[in-house]
């Protein structure tokens, strides 16, 4: 389309600086032996930086000591202590797909450097991205279209990947890091190598990775086809004059020649795939703020990512390919004022963004593939909210903040043969923090959500799977030949209605400082929530033969229908985070639950969570430039009964397990050698000691087994 050409060429000639910042201001120094954190700061929680202690609402961040030191393979890896954030799709890279809050899929909105991903499939994962990229991850949960619009109703999770002055040490222009990891539970290797400088008014960083694995041992004892080739790498070219004016180009890729089952996801087997799956993002990053103009803070993000992914069955050489461009841009702009005591912060902006996806089957008449629709869809939206605070509200002591805000979106879907999809949605929300004192806060949110429904969604069409025949499956006698497979189909629902939800949340926190010893900190934050969702959007399995498969004279059946339906669902639940940090120790504990019902029946919703506690427990040793430490996971047992009519089977039976977890980083400083070893970070653990067979969510398969890690880097740096 004209538009989306043109927006690509603006993607490429309008330079921008990155508002993706989201931990820069908590990131904590390179150093073994440093001092207590300081404050973790939440930008995606508002769109500006905020403490995320006292937001109003519960948000995890990330920063780049914390991702290193979790040795990451795989996103995953790094949410496994954030109450009620998990990752379903089975062990395998291909598969996973995130949740919060019990709700995934397309009802968690995924942010890489900003830009909205929204690859979506039935059996491979939301998105594709290395952590070795990342230098700071934040997780906000529970429902964000009032700043985001659809795909938010489940929370955000976003990622921010380096700029050279996240690398650079005071004084240094240019730097080099090289990076080895090495995990022996699918026999990966990690080679990376990333260059750095800053010279003059100019910003330049570029990555390369490269990530090998075989088959995955699991706890269960088997062994899970797996064989992943990852090349993944990044690009970026900033300029800035001074602070007014800022403007970077970048460019992300991930490949990964993979071989597996055609459905990456649970514990399927069958005949091999080769697959290629790709992501290349191109995004600017612009931000103006004449210093004349204290009303204008002005950023704008335009995007392009192409994601696909290609299969050939290596029995048969049927190739299948699905291919999701996403092509947008965000704008907003922030305006600060103040009334008497009152200081407020104005946020406004806008968002465009398109989906075209395409399908294909070599071995299907016209080659359509089942289960991927050719279509398109369209949202454009406009957003504003105001961050006020007031110092003695009323007269009482203490400080009130409050955030209103409000969205409206318009969004429209279509593909060849079915009716076009148009509805229009707004998501007003409120959110207070009132802190009475400088220990102690409460919060809450309340407010309305919405996300629409997808391609794959509306308009499923094809085979969802297939079977022998029953009289050959049974041997029931007199079989006639040349009965046809039994097949369970897709069937379309154009009619489908967008997910809306009314939500609400309240907790408490307290934050104490020089409890035991001078410096230490202890930070506390619970809440409880609950989320109506009207609408929800569910994916109908009925997998019952018709009665015709089992009685002479054995005609062609089916096997039932797969179709995306909208129910109505109540969800509930708590979160407890906790965390003492001192020169010495560091201390972290986290709980989460989550329920959720059909609205009106005893029937549960698919795809929950088990509730689950986790607690670390490190000591830092500045004497030896190093710190230890061990995690623990208790996961309760888990039964559930789901609604016999959509889905099958309708009762879900997992056991609770504890694994257990070890690590161990060391940082050498100037102290060591006289220095020679200054730049090398060296990180190894174990994770699953125990060996547990396990399972954290519902995938018909065990967690990895028992896993020996390591990651070592290495960074020059020189004027």
């Amino acid at each position: 389309m004209p538009f989306s050409r043109l927006l690509i060429g603006a993607a490429l000639t309008i330079a921008s600086v990155s508002i993706a910042r989201a931990d820069e201001e908590a990131q904590q120094p390179n150093s073994a032996d440093a001092p207590a954190a300081i404050e973790k700061v939440t930008v995606v929680g508002t769109r500006n930086p905020r403490s995320a202690q006292t937001y109003p609402g519960q948000v995890d961040v990330l920063n780049q000591d914390q991702i290193e030191a979790a040795i990451p393979s795989t996103v995953s890896d790094l949410v496994k202590d954030m109450p009620n954030v998990d990752f379903g799709g089975g062990p395998r890279r291909t598969g996973e797909s995130p949740s919060i809050r019990g709700l995934g899929g397309q009802d968690v909105l995924v942010l890489i450097d900003g830009v909205r991903q929204s690859w979506t499939s039935g059996h491979d994962g939301r998105f594709f991205l290395d952590p070795d990229l990342l230098v700071g991850v934040e997780v906000v949960k529970g429902p964000a279209s009032a700043l985001y619009g659809s795909g938010a109703l489940g929370g955000v999770m976003a990622f921010r990947t380096a700029n050279a002055s996240d690398l650079l040490d005071p004084g240094a222009d240019v730097g080099l890091r090289a990076t080895l990891g090495y995990q022996d539970v699918n026999n990966e290797f990690l080679r990376g190598l990333t260059g750095f400088t800053h010279q003059g008014d100019f910003d330049v960083i570029a990555n390369v990775a490269r990530r090998t694995s075989g088959d995955i041992k699991l706890g269960s004892g088997f062994d899970l086809q797996a064989d992943d080739d990852v090349v993944t790498g990044f690009a970026k070219v900033g300029y800035s004059a001074g602070e007014e004016f800022a403007a970077q180009l970048s460019y992300q890729g991930f490949r990964n020649d993979a071989v597996e089952p055609d459905n990456g996801q649970g514990v399927s087997t069958g005949t091999p795939f080769d697959k290629t799956i790709s992501m290349d993002q191109f995004s600017g990053h612009f931000s103006w703020k004449p210093a004349s103009a204290s009303f204008v803070n002005l950023n704008f993000v335009p995007y392009h990512v192409d994601g696909s992914v290609n299969e050939v069955d290596t029995a048969s050489g049927e190739a299948l390919l699905r291919d999701i461009e996403t092509t947008g841009f965000s704008i907003d702009n922030r305006t600060p004022f103040q009334f008497g005591s009152l200081k407020a912060l104005l946020t406004i902006g806008g968002e465009w963004y398109q989906d075209e996806q395409v399908g294909h089957d070599s071995a299907s008449s016209g080659g359509v593939r089942s289960g991927v629709p050719n279509g398109e869809d369209a949202f454009w939206g406009i957003f504003g909210q105001i961050e006020a605070t007031v110092e003695r509200p009323l007269g009482a002591p203490g400080k009130l903040m409050i955030i209103p805000g409000i969205r409206y979106d318009s969004f429209e879907a279509s593909s060849t043969g079915y009716p076009d999809k148009e509805e229009t949605a707004v998501s007003p929300k409120i959110a207070a923090t009132y802190q009475p004192a400088d220990w102690f806060f409460v919060f809450g949110n309340m407010g309305k959500a919405f996300r629409a429904p997808g391609i794959n969604e509306l308009y499923l069409t094809g085979t969802h799977f297939s079977l022998p025949h029953p009289c050959y499956l049974f041997n029931l006698p007199s079989c006639p030949g040349g009965l046809p497979d039994v097949v369970n189909s897709f069937v379309p629902n154009p009619s489908l209605e967008p997910e809306t939800s009314k939500y609400w949340e309240a907790g408490a926190g307290f934050s104490f400082d020089n409890v035991v010893t001078a410096d230490d900190r202890v930070r506390v934050k619970g809440s409880y929530w609950q989320q109506n969702v009207d609408d929800f959007i569910n994916l109908a399995v009925t997998a019952a033969p018709s009665s015709q498969c089992f009685f002479p004279p054995y005609l062609p059946c089916n096997f039932g229908t797969a179709t995306a339906n909208n129910v109505d669902a109540e969800l509930s639940g708590t979160e407890i985070e906790a965390r003492y940090d001192s020169d010495r120790w560091l201390v972290t504990v986290g709980y989460g639950t989550v329920d959720g019902k059909e609205r009106g029946t005893n029937f549960d919703v698919t795809g929950l969570p088990a509730d689950r506690f986790t607690t670390s427990v490190t000591l830092k040793l500045p004497e030896v430039d190093g710190r230890i430490g061990a995690r623990m996971e208790i996961g309760s047992d888990y039964a559930k009964n789901y609604n016999p009519v959509t889905s099958d089977p309708s009762t879900e039976v997992r056991d609770g397990y504890t694994t257990f977890d070890v690590f161990a980083s060391w940082l050498p400083d100037d102290d060591i050698l006289n220095g020679a070893l200054r730049g090398l970070r060296v990180d190894v653990g174990v994770e699953n000691v125990g060996d547990t067979d396990y399972e954290r969510t519902f995938e018909g398969v065990s967690e990895p087994g028992r896993n020996f890690k390591t990651l070592v880097s290495y960074t020059v740096q020189f004027r």
